[in-house]
């Protein structure tokens, strides 16, 4: 079992169903059946066994259909953050609609469980170099911290050079904590998702070793449901989608049961107890994202 003196990394989940992170159009969501409880109660009980409490980031129409079930989260002692309204990534809706409906989602978020929500994280990682603009929004609305930015590039989202790790936005009044990273053939991947279903379960777990500072784990519920339909859609997506789902359980235990987790605030607030939060200005943030744009094929 963990002790007491290893670091404390963040376990963080994204809510949301099988179908809401594939590349279908929202108004083909109610041909597909929901099974979020599904995975979702294996993943509880593995954290509840491992006396672990995390960060769930929900989307607002999940909350909305299932307020019981955010409420039942919420009260279990998990961290309750935004993952956007309806898995829309940040850059495609632009600044009003975020905005709105940023303010939609933690206002729900907030009625739903009677405490403040202040953390978010974007469909898809999507605050890219086209929108970093989205985190001065965030703290607009009273968002104390973001984990949106990856430094990890894919075709889907990432901002390559990105510091990693959890530092303050100094001149908007937002924390930034970085999905943690790990590397293979010089290249920066994630420690949670399909990463962590694909590869050797030993190196995603390079984050969260001693020393390495706190790190912060991310993962689906559908991962623990391998029995979700199987629906053809873009081939890369679809492997990264489906692949070693019936490992991810065994996965997890093991992961829990060697390091120290925690929800993502109180990450955050632990390492700013121990002054080792780093700091950035915005200006910066975009500095590093327009090199990266200036550097794609």
């Amino acid at each position: 079992m963990p002790t007491a003196s290893q670091t404390i990394h963040a376990f963080t989940v994204d809510l949301e169903e099988w179908y809401q992170g594939l590349e279908l159009p929202i108004d083909a969501w109610s041909a597909h059946e929901s099974r979020l409880e599904r995975g979702l109660s294996v993943l509880l009980r593995l954290l509840d066994d491992a006396g672990v409490r995390a960060t769930f980031f929900v989307l607002g129409c999940i909350a909305r259909t299932h307020p019981d079930l955010v409420k039942s989260i919420h009260d279990s002692g998990h961290e309750i953050g935004s993952h956007g309204y309806q898995h829309e990534r940040v850059d495609a809706l632009g600044h009003e609609a975020f905005r709105e409906q940023e303010r939609q989602t933690k206002g729900l978020l907030e009625a739903i469980t009677g405490a403040p929500v202040v953390g978010f994280r974007a469909p898809f990682f999507s605050v890219t170099a086209q929108s970093l603009w989205a985190l001065e929004i965030l703290a607009e609305l009273g968002y104390r911290y973001d984990c949106s930015v990856s430094p990890v590039v894919t075709w889907r989202y990432g901002i390559k050079g990105a510091p990693e790790g959890i530092f303050d936005i100094t001149d908007i009044g937002l924390t930034e904590f970085t999905l943690s990273t790990w590397s293979f053939l010089g290249k920066r991947m994630a420690a949670g998702g399909a990463y962590f279903r694909i590869f050797p379960s030993q190196w995603s777990r390079q984050p969260f070793l001693n020393g390495a500072g706190p790190g912060m784990f991310y993962i689906h519920p559908w991962e623990y449901d391998p029995g979700h339909p199987r629906i053809k859609f873009g081939r890369r997506a679809m492997m990264t989608h489906y692949t070693n789902l019936s490992g991810t359980a065994g996965r997890t235990a093991a992961l829990l049961e060697k390091f120290s987790f925690a929800p993502a605030c109180d990450v955050i607030t632990a390492a700013r107890s121990a002054g080792t939060i780093g700091s950035h200005i915005l200006r910066n943030l975009n500095a590093v994202a327009d090199l990266s744009e200036s550097a794609a094929p």
